[in-house]
Parts: C-alpha cells; sequence; structure tokens
C-alpha cells in the first residue's frame, strides 16, 4: 500500500497568518484521500495515526481540523460519526474523535454510544524535553483501552491506531451516506459545562453566518445569486457544486434542534463564537504571553483583543 501525502504549508489559524503549523512535531499535512482505497492494497505499510486523525478531520470540514489545532481557543471538541449497520445482524457503529487540552482520544463506541469498543489515547507534548520534541503524539498507556481491558505497551496503542485509522480512511467516514449521522462539539476555553460541549457549526467557530456569501466557497450574491438551504434558512450555495460538497457538514447542522441552532447563531455573531467572550480566549494589546499551542512551528503569543 502506497501512502500519498499533501502537505497544507498555508494551512493557518485565525490571527495567526504567518505563522506555518506542525503536525507531529513535522511540517502540517494529510494523507491524500485515495491513500487506502481498495486500488491501493498490496504491500502493507504503517499508517500515521496524527496523519490520519488530520486527514478525517479535514475531509469532513476543514474549519474541523482548524479547531482541532487551536488550543488557544477551543478547551475540548469532539467530533463523531454513527454508520448504520452494513448488513442484517450487524449493529451501528460509533466513532469518536476528541481532544481536551493537549490529549486525543479516538476511537469506536458500541452502537449505544456508552461503551468503548476500543479508545486510544495520546498526548501531545508541549515542549521538548530531551526525550520528546514539542509537538510529538506520545501514546497514553493509562488511558487506552481495547474492550475492558487497558492497553499498557505503546506499541500496541500505536497498532490500534495504524488500524483504525485505515479502516476509517478506507471507509471513508467523513461522508455523508445513507443513515450516516455526524456531529461536532466544542467546549470553550473554558465553558464551565458538563459533557462534549456545545453542538455547533464548524463554519460559526471563527465567522457569523452571512447569508450573502455561499458557506462553501465565499462566493458573494453580488458575484452570483445564491440559494439557502429550504429546510433550516442557515446556509446559502452558489451552485450545487458547493452544496453537494457541503452535505456532510450541513446534514448535521440542519437537523440539530432549532434551539442549539439558533443559539450557535446567536453566540457567534461577533465573528465567530471564538470573540464570544474575547477575555477567555485572547489576552489585553500590550501584555506579552507566550501560547502553549504545540501545533506552532515556533511559540507564538497569544491572540490580543483592543
Amino acid at each position: 500500500m502506497i501512502l500519498y501525502f499533501t502537505g497544507l504549508p498555508d494551512f493557518r489559524l485565525p490571527d495567526y497568518p504567518d505563522v506555518p503549523l506542525t503536525l507531529d512535531g513535522d511540517p502540517l499535512s494529510i494523507f491524500r484521500e485515495d491513500s487506502f482505497s481498495a486500488e491501493q492494497e498490496g504491500i502493507r505499510k504503517s499508517a500515521s495515526v496524527p496523519h490520519g486523525i488530520a486527514t478525517i478531520l479535514y475531509l469532513w470540514c476543514p474549519t474541523a481540523l482548524v479547531a482541532f489545532l487551536d488550543l488557544d481557543a477551543w478547551f475540548s471538541l469532539t467530533w463523531t460519526v454513527t454508520i448504520p449497520p452494513s448488513n442484517p445482524g450487524t449493529e451501528a457503529k460509533k466513532l469518536e474523535i476528541g481532544r481536551v487540552g493537549s490529549q486525543i482520544t479516538f476511537g469506536t463506541l458500541d452502537s449505544s454510544g456508552e461503551n468503548w469498543k476500543v479508545m486510544l489515547t495520546y498526548n501531545v507534548a508541549l515542549s521538548s524535553d530531551g526525550k520528546f520534541k514539542r509537538g510529538q503524539w506520545v501514546p497514553n498507556a493509562k488511558e487506552s483501552m481495547l474492550g475492558e481491558k487497558d492497553v499498557k505497551i505503546p506499541e500496541m496503542i500505536e497498532r490500534l491506531g495504524d488500524r483504525w485509522v485505515q479502516e476509517t480512511m478506507k471507509d471513508k467516514s467523513w461522508e455523508a451516506g445513507k443513515g450516516v449521522k455526524h456531529t461536532f462539539h466544542v467546549e470553550y476555553a473554558p465553558m464551565d459545562i458538563f459533557g462534549d460541549g456545545i453542538p455547533m457549526s464548524p463554519h460559526l467557530l471563527y465567522r457569523s453566518l452571512d447569508l450573502n456569501k455561499c458557506t462553501t466557497c465565499s462566493t458573494t450574491s453580488a458575484t452570483k445569486s445564491l440559494n439557502r438551504c429550504g429546510r433550516c434558512g442557515t446556509a446559502a450555495y452558489c451552485s450545487a457544486e458547493c452544496q453537494k460538497e457541503d452535505w456532510k457538514v450541513h446534514k448535521w447542522v440542519c437537523t440539530m434542534s432549532a434551539e442549539d441552532r439558533g443559539m450557535a447563531i446567536k453566540i457567534s455573531e461577533k465573528g465567530g463564537l471564538y470573540k464570544w467572550d474575547t477575555d477567555r480566549t485572547m489576552v489585553a494589546t500590550g501584555e506579552e504571553v507566550e501560547s502553549e499551542n504545540p501545533f506552532f512551528e515556533t511559540v507564538q503569543l497569544k491572540r490580543t483583543r483592543d
């Protein structure tokens, strides 16, 4: 199996336009979508767990990957997908990718969504210490499980993670197939609420709702006529192609309760959810407070507010 990578040298976090990002301590890149297709089967090669996680989030919605890499704005985030049974007699499968602080957890739950079948955890090194380099993903043998058994060997976590990434990529679990349901939750830094955080459209994390721009490509209504979603009215598209491209994300947004969707729009109206309460995500102008974000190529100061 040949693994193809796509570099993302221009991928940036909002307010850091000149700062390249890293993944596992190296320049940010993801797998090419067809790296795990049936046509690529053959000689087995280990997959990179960090690249797999980043690829899945990016192919569902690039802004979901932005949030995943943005430790200053989001204390936690959780992406899930529930996949219906493939054959009679089988059960639904739920996959989850989450981050709390600099700890990454992902795996597969049973159909109830309550019990982990496999739960794998990595800690992202916040600094270089001679053993690990800054940004490196380190298997966490204290919080990884296979069924009810602890996985105490780091190499086993790597192998299980490799298998999980390959299966998830091969199944294209980011797509909005029939009966497939995605969810996305974020917790502000911090929001002091229980659970996974608040249900949120990733489109509203860094920008407010603007129905005068295509939700997918940002083409303006002054340039091309836009059609709004007839069900929820919270997305606009300049073409059928853009609507189709965004469906894997908008399917989640469109099926949120009216209360949750309205709240998401309300608290992002200042220019995105991260500006809802800038005291929590930014420092005052003139303060030189370093960010601990290990995904930055070099150490940066935190965002500043006026």
